[in-house]
């Protein structure tokens, strides 16, 4: 193991001729075996060639002949794996990887662990491994189960939130293994953790969806079912009439049928449009259109539904207002508004829709007399999927989804949609849609 031969060894000192260096000194290892009898530990010697050698040893006294006997293992191979590993845990980056005592006191840290907590070695060593958790968790004792949980099983697997030294938080998915010595006894634990806040968001994006696939759809059966009922009473009209009589219901019916027709295939053109936005898929055009053309077609398709109770004022641009944009996309926006108008006037009134060019966009306005928004719902007026109940608008049919959706397709363009005002006396939305170059 040394190199020397018997020759060469016989009659010298050991530790001067291996050039023995101790874990503390030499005096505290022989004043161990004179006072007890024996002495272990780990050393370092050097080999003949110069080389060197760690070694496990073992002294025993001998009493009678007052020698030392010296059995050492060699045990350099393991040293340098455990250092290999050791600078390989040191480097890597992407995960948090760390030592605990058996009471879950820290005694080492990776540049993974400062990288993602935020703490250097000197801020965490002695500490408990509690510091990294939120008070909720800590208060309902979740590290202490989790060592628990590995001391029982071997090891522990959680995931959860936890708290960086800036405060910030992080979701972590952690393993801790707990380790023994030969005789079973809890030396300890070893703790990964990978931060998977990206993963987290994702899984909560996609639990979202379906949710919200799982409201649309049930949204959607409900307000599908008035048109469909009405469409279907007429056509059982129809069916029991004679000539004569059929004549004078489709006078009086075709409005009403027009209407419910016009409301259905807005549905329908919201849903697809919705899908879209979930998916990434939607799709915008970028074109030159006259805003004011776009907007009086719109007047004047909801102007066709020939309703008694609302009047639409209509006070058009003093000349082409040009911006780039899809102009599909702008009619459904303009559709939903004038139809949000009608249904939350129930009593009717004017409608006014106004043109403007402001700060590089061209604008559409549309004010309402209706029944106005609560200042606390304005605030999640074009959230996905919301409507206000309340008592004055409990009739109003919609799904929730045609300001989300406005907003959206209009941000799409790079435009935007807001709500300049609203009260008792009732709203005015403004459509902004960026102006072409001259």
């Amino acid at each position: 193991m040394y190199g020397y031969s018997r020759e060469e060894a016989i009659g010298r000192i050991s530790s001067e001729l291996l050039e023995t260096r101790y874990p503390e000194s030499p005096e505290s290892a022989y004043e161990a075996v004179v006072g007890t009898g024996q002495w272990s530990g780990k050393l370092i010697q050097r080999r003949k060639d110069g080389t060197e050698v760690h070694v496990d040893g073992r002294w025993v006294l001998d009493l009678e002949s007052g020698t030392i006997l010296e059995v050492n293992r060699e045990i350099t191979e393991h040293i340098e794996l455990a250092e290999r590993f050791q600078l390989l845990v040191e480097n890597v980056k992407d995960y948090a990887i760390f030592l605990l005592d058996p009471d879950g006191m820290i005694t080492s840290w990776n540049s993974g662990a400062a990288r993602i907590n935020g703490y250097s070695a000197d801020e965490v060593v002695g500490r408990h491994l509690s510091m990294f958790y939120t008070p909720e968790e800590i208060a309902e004792g979740r590290p202490q189960r989790n060592l628990a949980e590995a001391a029982a099983n071997g090891q522990a697997t959680d995931e959860g939130w936890r708290v960086r030294k800036d405060g910030s938080r992080y979701f972590a998915s952690v393993v801790i293994t707990a380790f023994r010595d030969s005789a079973g006894k809890l030396r300890g634990f070893a703790k990964i953790t990978q931060d998977v806040t990206s993963k987290q968001v994702e899984r909560q994006r996609l639990l979202e969806l379906e949710q919200s696939k799982s409201t649309f759809l049930n949204l959607v059966a409900h307000e599908l079912r008035t048109p469909l009922t009405v469409l279907r009473g007429y056509l059982s009209l129809f069916r029991d009439l004679d000539e004569n009589a059929r004549r004078g219901l489709e006078a009086k019916s075709l409005p009403a049928l027009e209407a419910k027709t016009q409301e259905m295939s807005r549905l329908v053109d919201q849903m697809v449009e919705v899908a879209r936005l979930e998916e990434g898929s939607l799709r915008i055009r970028t074109e030159r259109f006259d805003l004011g053309t776009v907007t009086e077609q719109s007047v004047e398709m909801t102007r066709a539904l020939d309703d008694p109770i609302h009047r639409i004022v209509f006070e058009p641009f003093a000349q082409e207002l040009n911006v780039v944009g899809d102009d599909d996309r702008v009619r459904i926006i303009l559709g939903n508004l004038l139809s949000n108008a009608m249904k939350f006037s129930p009593t009717g009134g004017d409608i006014t829709v106004t043109l403007d060019r402001v700060a590089g966009f061209g604008q559409v306005t549309v004010v309402d007399q209706g029944v106005g928004i609560k200042l606390e719902n304005q605030i999640k007026l074009f959230n996905r999927y919301t409507r206000f109940e309340r008592d004055d608008t409990q009739h109003v049919p919609g799904t929730g989804m045609g300001l989300y959706l406005s907003r959206e397709l209009a941000r799409r363009q790079g435009g935007d949609l807001r709500l300049l005002w609203s009260g008792p006396g009732g709203s005015a939305f403004a459509l902004k849609v960026p102006l072409a170059r001259a």
